[in-house]
């Protein structure tokens, strides 16, 4: 049975009621993992089509976070025919999941357009207030050049950041934290804090990364913990596209 803070895929009847349902409670996993799937196409296709080829090698600006696409170029030789069919046979391998799961009645693909809404709203809010923010402590955007670029690379960094450091190392911390005895609201505000940490020293890192400035490490923090409370209190999509419309937002008003 679907525990009392998850969505169910049972509906309530009536808009109110459904309206009501939706937002007293947060996305299942199952459900977010299908939810964010056509990010993951998205991200998949902009890759093959912005791969920068020469010699019959291929190479990829991936996201910081972004531990599979680099490994699996080298691992494919560098091809691009190859990725693409071992990108094919991911998808359809989690397309097929995706059945499944819904086969056996463990899915609400309806809340696609619902979380879609909310996700569009959230980054409507926070994108250009923190645009402003970073405006005002000197932090800039650096797109891929073009909107399509930055399409794809927003739609990397909601998927991967979100996976790494929300769905990843601020679930898991927490888990461990509670599990040495802490009370939840004090593990929850320590991996959160640590996570976002992470979250934002990411962008300083390596040959992509931004150079150091306590103003802009500050404010990714920040973003880190906004993040972080999206996703505990609305799920893991939730989450993911609020965090891929906002790079849009940001990259489109840079």
């Amino acid at each position: 049975m679907p525990s009392s803070t998850e969505l169910s895929p049972t509906e309530p009847k009536g808009f109110f009621a459904r309206a009501k349902a939706y937002f007293s409670t947060r996305v299942d996993p199952l459900t977010s993992l299908f939810l964010v799937l056509p990010m993951f196409v998205i991200y998949q296709i902009g890759t093959l089509v912005m791969m920068d080829c020469r010699g019959g090698m291929c190479s990829w600006r991936a996201n910081g976070v972004d531990f599979l696409t680099g490994n699996l170029l080298a691992l494919t030789g560098g091809s691009r025919l190859v990725y693409a069919g071992v990108a094919l046979v991911a998808s359809l391998a989690l397309f097929g999941g995706v059945l499944w799961a819904r086969r056996r009645s463990k899915l609400s693909p309806r809340l696609f357009a619902p979380v879609l809404i909310e996700s569009a709203v959230l980054a409507s809010i926070v994108g250009p207030t923190s645009i402003l923010l970073s405006r005002a402590v000197g932090l800039g955007a650096q797109g891929m050049g073009s909107w399509l670029g930055d399409v794809v690379t927003s739609c990397g960094a909601g998927l991967h950041e979100e996976l790494v450091f929300r769905a990843g190392m601020f679930t898991g911390l927490a888990w461990l934290l509670e599990r040495a005895g802490q009370k939840r609201w004090q593990a929850l505000l320590v991996s959160g804090a640590l996570s976002s940490l992470a979250f934002s020293m990411i962008h300083h890192v390596g040959p992509l990364g931004e150079p150091f400035t306590l103003r802009a490490f500050v404010f990714r923090v920040f973003m880190g913990g906004l993040f972080a409370v999206i996703y505990r209190v609305r799920g893991f999509a939730i989450a993911a596209w609020t965090h891929c419309i906002y790079d849009v937002w940001v990259f489109t008003l840079r």
